[in-house]
């Protein structure tokens, strides 16, 4: 199994390949007819993966050909895509002609399209989309970013709960509207979501059974307003392929369905690592622009330049206040990297845990800043003796290794400290916590690290001098 992966996904880019360079021999010889059969036959999902192989006048004269002759694929293609190219597809078309996409696709994709775009086309296009009337969008617009309002898809499935399987079945064989059915939602005479049931359980049922009688009155639900990293959290605790949202009456009003969850999870996880790297998921939609993208990573680089000229400041005061032991700043690289190593992977396993809800009970987390402190612990041992070994070898005193491993030793365990309880603090004021693994706390760590390290350095001086 290990083997067949890497062979699967040669494959998969070999035919891509091969379809990009038959679009391009057709779009150079003006064969739109041939472009427009061989858009045919493919999956629109695989057309958004070519197209990222043409270069941005061929990309635009392909998707007007989508538009104008597979005008039900064109929004499907348009969702697959990268952001960046995404965005400069769209900047090419007329408000109009997004407008006219965005009728076609689900409620959600087309949210999700509205989402991404700058203010100016978001607005542009919004008060197109009141004049088209266009409701499901607006409804959806209106729930907060990142909640299960914005992520749901209207175009649910749900019967009575007085309807008989027999019945429930034929139902579902009408419905040729709906995208996806897993299961089968149960709703009382008011619309109130009541139970649910499997396909599975439905077709082992006896026909002339009532709904009432065979499906699951606990049903794991979520809130309109719930945020959508929480809806993927309880579809993976609970192995489902959608889940139901509910509105403050306990109405159901939509789904998030599995193909949602998981663009939740990769979307989630990318943004937590730019963040982590200082910057944003905006620089994924404007990583041709180079102004734009230095205008996103100014801020943290702001912060590293202050932690650095205050750590400059730190180590300009020793060198005025101890000329006679300046060989102590050959141990400052060390002093700084170890416990900022220590501490970024204290808040990496800190914002998994949070993601993962693992702190929702109310010793959990003490728990595992208890664990972090102990594991901090121990690498400062095993750390602070081999720099106290390596110091003693370089200057022959004593006094140098101590004061060396004794900082270590200290500065670990506090920097895994303050790395285990920033993402849960940001957490609980509501900002996100993914900015703890940035320059910030990097620079925290820095001006901790020399501080312990400079602290020891005053008190064994008499001896370091000598």
């Amino acid at each position: 199994m290990l083997f067949c992966r890497p062979l699967m996904e040669t494959s998969s880019d070999r035919r891509q390949e091969v379809l990009a360079e038959t679009l391009a021999r057709f779009l150079a010889r003006g064969a739109h007819a041939n472009v427009t059969k061989l858009l045919g036959r493919v999956r629109p999902e695989d057309v958004a993966a070519v197209l990222e192989r043409f270069d941005a006048a061929e990309r635009l004269d392909i998707f007007r050909l989508l538009i104008s002759d597979f005008p039900d694929s064109a929004g499907d293609v348009l969702t697959g895509m990268e952001p960046a190219r995404r965005l400069a597809l769209l900047e090419e078309l007329t408000p109009e002609q997004i407008a006219g996409l965005l009728e076609r696709i689900p409620v959600d994709d087309a949210v999700f399209v509205l989402e991404s775009l700058p203010p100016a086309l978001h607005d542009q296009l919004l008060e197109l989309v009141d004049l088209r009337e266009l409701t499901g969008v607006q409804a959806q617009l209106a729930y907060p970013e990142h909640s299960a309002g914005r992520l749901m898809d209207t175009g649910l499935f749900a019967l009575p709960e007085t309807v008989t399987v027999r019945d429930s079945i034929a139902a579902i064989q009408e419905k040729r509207d709906v995208e996806m059915i897993f299961y089968l939602y149960v709703t009382d005479r008011d619309g109130h979501l009541i139970g649910v049931t499997s396909l599975r359980q439905l077709l082992m049922s006896k026909p002339e059974t009532p709904l009432s009688e065979i499906m699951q009155r606990s049903v794991i639900k979520v809130h309109v307003e719930t945020d959508q990293e929480e809806v993927a959290r309880q579809a993976s605790r609970y192995d489902l392929l959608a889940v139901p949202v509910v509105d403050d009456h306990n109405h159901l009003v939509g789904i998030v369905t599995v193909d949602d969850i998981i663009d939740v999870v990769q979307e989630e996880a990318a943004d937590d690592l730019l963040r982590m790297a200082g910057t944003s998921e905006g620089e994924l939609l404007y990583e041709g622009r180079v102004l734009r993208v230095a205008r996103l990573r100014l801020p943290q680089m702001l912060i590293s330049l202050a932690g650095l000229l205050a750590t400059g400041v730190l180590l300009a005061s020793f060198q005025s206040r101890f000329p006679d032991a300046l060989f102590l700043l050959a141990f400052v690289p060390v002093i700084m990297g170890l416990p900022g190593s220590v501490g970024g992977q204290a808040a990496a396993v800190a914002l998994r845990d949070l993601a993962a809800g693992q702190f929702a009970g109310s010793g959990n987390l003490p728990a595992f800043v208890g664990r972090q402190l102990k594991v901090a612990g121990v690498l400062g041992l095993a750390c602070g003796v081999l720099a106290a070994a390596a110091a003693l070898a370089f200057q022959r005193n004593p006094w140098l290794g101590a004061a060396v491993g004794l900082a270590l030793l200290v500065a670990m365990p506090l920097a895994a400290l303050v790395g285990a309880l920033t993402p849960p603090l940001l957490a609980r004021l509501r900002l996100d916590p993914a900015v703890a693994s940035g320059p910030l706390l990097l620079a925290v760590h820095d001006v901790l690290g020399i501080l312990v390290y400079f602290a020891l350095a005053s008190v064994f001086l008499r001896h370091l001098a000598g």
